[in-house]
């Protein structure tokens, strides 16, 4: 496993990254931040070596919270991107006395999800990973959304810095998800938690995080008025301050509460 680390204040923040998507892939998010983050490729994802074993979210959530204990990190925030959202929440579920608040971007309770537009999960569903399913901004705008020209080819480039997964990455991430859903047991989740989207979202449409923060006790919600799957890439700025803004609150967050 290849950990990539960037210095800051307050607590580290666990980033659990999206589908076949490498710690390159995000490096511009977490320089927008001011706190510290970690964030992990697992085998065969992002160039590093080795084979990745066959397991589950909760063996999945079992190593993360192993990474944080090698790492001497009692207690962290954890932030989830897209399939790493699943990963987050199994974290928090099965490790909530060491996730402080949990951030879920882009994401839902898992496959049974509102599906999103087929021809983006079709393309994504490749084993090449994100670098290899967009060329441009455009093929960004159709497969993840978002309106803005500038901010998709933005997304093109940080996608295209990826390296391509092993084949085994791929089927172990498919194995991770297959049969996962955090549904039946959201509503036992105690930590504070902020679930942010956008509302063009072509791959998890909104109605998908709508239902996060309903079953979330102490969630808030906030989206992103023409961003898409990739917020965090499209305006990297933007989400920080948001997100801080939520991980520096002194206070829980209003249950069901929605931020614009």
């Amino acid at each position: 496993m290849v950990v990539a680390r960037t210095a800051g204040r307050g607590p580290p923040l666990l980033i659990c990254n999206d589908f076949l998507a490498d710690h390159r892939v995000v490096q511009s998010f977490c320089d927008a931040l001011s706190r510290s983050t970690i964030c992990f490729d697992a085998p065969g994802i992002g160039g590093t070596p080795g084979t990745p074993r066959m397991a589950r979210m909760a063996g999945l959530a079992a190593r993360a919270a192993r990474l944080c204990d090698v790492l001497e990190h009692d207690v962290v925030d954890v932030l989830g991107i897209g399939w790493g959202g699943l990963l987050a929440q199994r974290l928090a579920r099965d490790h909530g006395a060491r996730v402080r608040r949990l951030v879920l971007v882009a994401t839902s309770i898992g496959p049974l999800m509102l599906p999103g537009r087929a021809a983006s999960l079709w393309r994504l569903a490749w084993p090449g990973g994100p670098g290899r399913a967009v060329a441009d901004g455009r093929d960004v705008r159709t497969l993840f959304g978002g309106r803005r020209a500038d901010e998709c080819a933005a997304v093109a480039a940080a996608v295209r810095r990826a390296c391509p997964p092993t084949r085994r990455a791929f089927a172990a991430q498919l194995y991770a998800m297959a049969g996962f859903s955090s549904l039946p047991w959201l509503h036992r989740l105690r930590m504070p938690t902020f679930i942010l989207a956008g509302d063009d979202d072509q791959v998890v449409p909104l109605p998908n995080v709508r239902l996060l923060g309903l079953l979330i006790p102490d969630s808030r919600l906030s989206i992103m008025r023409g961003a898409g799957h990739w917020l965090v890439l499209e305006r990297p700025d933007e989400a920080a301050r948001r997100i801080e803004e939520f991980l520096d609150t002194p206070h829980p967050a209003q249950p069901g509460g929605e931020a614009i």
